[in-house]
Formats: C-alpha cells, sequence, structure tokens
C-alpha cells in the first residue's frame, strides 16, 4: 500500500512539476507557441508530418519579437529572430554561444564526432586553425586543375544520356561533388560518373544522408540528451561500413606516400600538419570523412537548387553565360582560380539560391555563458538565459522575410554583388552561418560550386522537366531536401 501511495506521490509531484516547467515563457512574458507534455513543441518532428525547418518557419512569420520561447522536449529554448540579435549570438558576443548544439559521443563515433560542426571549446579552436589552413586561396589555385578535370568529365556524363533524358538535379549534384572532393583530397578516382558500376563513395553517401525513419531519429536525439547519455548509448552515429572505408582509405594513403611525395591534394596537407600537431590517425581520418561529409552533401544541396533556379530563369543563365564567357576569354581559354573569383555573377547564383533554399535551414546554438536577452514588450525587465540553454535561428525565415529582401520570392542574383554585400547586415544572410564558427570549408565549396555551374551553363540549357513536382521539403531529412527530387533537363548548346 505504501508502494502505490508513494508512486502516486511521486507522479503528481512530477505532473506539477511538468506544468510549472512548461509556464517558464509565460513568466517571464515571452511569446511563442503552446507546448504539449512531454514533447514541447517539437511532437511533429518525431512523427516526421512536418521538417523542423518549416515549423520554426512558421513561427518566424507568426510573431513579431526579438526572440520567442519554445520547448525542446522538456527544455525551455529561444528562436532569435531580430538580426541584431542574431549578429550578437553569431559575432559579438559569441563567447556566450560558442557551441552548436549538438554533440556526439566520442567513445561511440570518433571519426563523426571530429568533425567541426560537432566539437567544442579548445578542440573547435584547435580543429579551426587547421582546417581553416587547408582551405587558403592558394590551396584552391593548386587543385584548380582537379576540379577542371571533373569539369570535362561531368559534361562528358551527362552528354552520354540521350536527349530529353530528366536527370535528377540532388543525383547529378552529388556525383560532381563526390568526384570532385574525393580526388582533391586523396587524389584517386571514386568512380563517381562510371554508369557501369556504382562508386563506394556514392553508397556511402546515400547510406549517410539518405532520407531514412532512423537516420532522422539519431539527428534529432543529438541536441536533446546530455553528453553522459550519448556515452552511455552504445550505438554509433556513423555506420560501420563507412567507418572502416574511411580508417583503411587513409591509412593505405598514408603508407604508400614516402617523404618527397609530390602532392597538392588536401590529404598532403593534412598529412603535414600531423606532423606539426602531432594528432592521431584516428582524427586524421576523422578530418577526411568531415570533408566528404560537408563538401558533398551541403554543397550538392545548394548546387541543385542553384540548377532549379536556373531553370526558372533563363534570363539569368544567359548573363552568367556571358559572365563565362568573358572571364574565360581573358585567361587564354583556361578556368583558373584568379577566374573564378572574378565571377561575380555566378557567384551571386550561389549564394541567391542558398538564400531562397538553404541547405541548413535552422541554425542551433547552446549558451556557454550568461547572456541577457532584449526585452519583450511585456516585459518590465530583461531576462538573463544560463549556459545549457538553446537557441535556435530559422535561416529561411531571415532569409526570405521583405524587411531585408524586397520581393523575396524572386531570384536575382545581383543581390550578392559586392556592393549590396558590403551594405547587408551581417545577421540577415546565413548560407554558410556567420561568425567565428561560420563553415570551414565556405571556400571550397564556393570554388567547387562555381566551377560546377561554370561548366554545366559553358555546356547546356538548363530546362525544368515537364515531370517535376513542387518542392516539399522530406521531413526526414537534415538538410532541406526536396521530397520528390528536382527534375531537370540538360540541352547541350
Amino acid at each position: 500500500m505504501f508502494t502505490i501511495v508513494f508512486l502516486l506521490g511521486a507522479l503528481t509531484l512530477f505532473y506539477v512539476w511538468l506544468k510549472w516547467n512548461y509556464t517558464f515563457w509565460k513568466r517571464n512574458k515571452v511569446p511563442g507557441p503552446e507546448p504539449t507534455l512531454f514533447v514541447g513543441n517539437i511532437g511533429s518532428t518525431f512523427t516526421f508530418s512536418e521538417h523542423w525547418g518549416v515549423i520554426t518557419a512558421d513561427w518566424y512569420k507568426k510573431y513579431s519579437e526579438p526572440y520567442i520561447g519554445y520547448y525542446k522536449m522538456l527544455k525551455p529554448t529561444i528562436l532569435a529572430r531580430d538580426p541584431d540579435l542574431i549578429k550578437d549570438i553569431m559575432i559579438t558576443n559569441f563567447n556566450s554561444f560558442r557551441d552548436n548544439d549538438f554533440a556526439l559521443s566520442k567513445k561511440h563515433d570518433p571519426l563523426f564526432a571530429s568533425n567541426p560542426f560537432f566539437t567544442r571549446d579548445e578542440e573547435w579552436r584547435e580543429g579551426r586553425k587547421m582546417i581553416l589552413s587547408a582551405f587558403s586561396q592558394s590551396k584552391i589555385k593548386s587543385i584548380m586543375p582537379v576540379m577542371n578535370g571533373v569539369g570535362d568529365d561531368f559534361v562528358k556524363y551527362i552528354k552520354s544520356f540521350p536527349t530529353n533524358t530528366d536527370f535528377n538535379a540532388k543525383d547529378i549534384s552529388v556525383r560532381f561533388t563526390t568526384e570532385n572532393v574525393i580526388k582533391c583530397t586523396f587524389s584517386i578516382d571514386p568512380g563517381c560518373f562510371n554508369k557501369e558500376q556504382e562508386s563506394e563513395f556514392l553508397e556511402a553517401g546515400k547510406r549517410l544522408f539518405a532520407p531514412s525513419f532512423m537516420a532522422a531519429l539519431k539527428f534529432l536525439s543529438i541536441p536533446l540528451l546530455p553528453q553522459w547519455a550519448l556515452d552511455l548509448i552504445p550505438v554509433p552515429f556513423l555506420p560501420a561500413s563507412i567507418d572502416h572505408l574511411f580508417r583503411t582509405l587513409v591509412g593505405t594513403n598514408k603508407a604508400s606516400r614516402s617523404k618527397d611525395f609530390q602532392s597538392h591534394d588536401i590529404l598532403q596537407i593534412l598529412l603535414q600538419l600531423q606532423a606539426k600537431h602531432n594528432f592521431d590517425d584516428t582524427s586524421l581520418a576523422g578530418h577526411t570523412l568531415s570533408l566528404f561529409i560537408d563538401g558533398t552533401e551541403t554543397s550538392s544541396t545548394a548546387l541543385s537548387y542553384a540548377l532549379y533556379e536556373l531553370a526558372l530563369n533563363p534570363a539569368c543563365q544567359q548573363k552568367a553565360l556571358d559572365e563565362i564567357t568573358q572571364v574565360i576569354s581573358k585567361h587564354d581559354g583556361k578556368l583558373t582560380a584568379e577566374g573564378l573569383q572574378e565571377m561575380i555573377y555566378v557567384e551571386g547564383i550561389l549564394h541567391e539560391g542558398m538564400r531562397m533554399h538553404p541547405p541548413l535551414i535552422v541554425l542551433a546554438k547552446t549558451c556557454t555563458k550568461p547572456y541577457t536577452l532584449p526585452k519583450t514588450s511585456g516585459q518590465l525587465e530583461p531576462i538573463t538565459i544560463s549556459p545549457g540553454m538553446g537557441v535556435s535561428i530559422n535561416v529561411w525565415g531571415i532569409h526570405m522575410d521583405p524587411k531585408y529582401y524586397s520581393d523575396p520570392e524572386s531570384f536575382n542574383p545581383s543581390r550578392f554583388n559586392e556592393e549590396e554585400q558590403r551594405n547587408r547586415h551581417k545577421g540577415t544572410y546565413l548560407g554558410f552561418g556567420e561568425g567565428p564558427r561560420i563553415c570551414l570549408g565556405q571556400r571550397f565549396a564556393i570554388a567547387q560550386i562555381k566551377v560546377a555551374l561554370a561548366y554545366t551553363i559553358q555546356n547546356f540549357h538548363i530546362k525544368l522537366s515537364p515531370n517535376h513536382k513542387p518542392i516539399v521539403i522530406d521531413p526526414q531529412t537534415f538538410l532541406s531536401y526536396p521530397r520528390d527530387g528536382i527534375l531537370v533537363r540538360l540541352e547541350a548548346r
């Protein structure tokens, strides 16, 4: 009898605490959506009925305060809306939000957890220094011949198909980025343009990122569980086959390279950094895996949306073709690193595509030092949030807000000319993030996407297939994948 009474009492106390916990934002006069017991405001993400980015974009549009409050299950979290607040979080007061609201277990996921997106504190700072040195402009220049070779092979691959073939823009984009990343990193042929046999690297990418219930569940669980809980769950995020692939790839390549081996590839740069900083081969393999993940998936998503918008806007194609032709003729008929930098309009196509269709719709940060938020209209005094509280930023909502971009539904690459970028508020374009934790491979990503666009626009008219379906974001994906793909036709010029 005592046990039953005790259990009923404990359940009652928990219920009372739960109800009280869900009044946190009301008590602090912060507006936001009404939570549901146990799941807070993220219940629909567990049923995969709607993408998390779409949900938070709706909140962004609904409210007008600089931030709102919601609940990640039991955890009070804010959604920042105001550009000044976003700039403060990402840049000015970076030390108060230096970590992303994601963590992985190095015990069970040593390779995946070494990705700079997941690392924290001093590990992130040290990794940032090393990775940035691998992507200097001089390094991009040294691998331009490789990128040009990939561009030539990509054109041959597309031309090997019959006229009026429907291409899924994501499929051909990921073939280009995977071929380019592996060749630039390891100086080996990954076979992404081989029609007879599927590349093992493309298969690895599919296993990692293809929409699936388990993949989505894993990504959802990462920001919800504390580090100690992640260490207790003996289920790695990274499939064992991919862990083995990259450990073997790095080990074999490292063993085959003598001291006087001459190469401009990224692995050689990482080997030099390893000798200088004395990190182990697990970290080395982890860095190459990070390059693979960041350089293939995010870039291919951005490239596929750029192709989509170009298909809808033939006048932009022509303007880009004129710029490409002019720049290449200026550089003796070759696509050079210097010429690539001069292609401002082509780069504008990339950024404008990422403005309208950001691959990563929501940025998730965590408070690392006490921080006082700006006052909401209902508050007499502002509130101070504590370390551990989550902070979300809906990139899509900011990018499509008419307060910051006139006629935001219109595709206009000229928004990203030098003058426009110079005058733009730092908190209103977050395609690659912003501040110290901006994407470390940004320079490489921009270069490879511009190469892909240059070769595609030079050789093909990009048209939307009549079989294309309206874009709906797949709720089972982490990035902004269209559920039914993007079907385009590439007609030879």
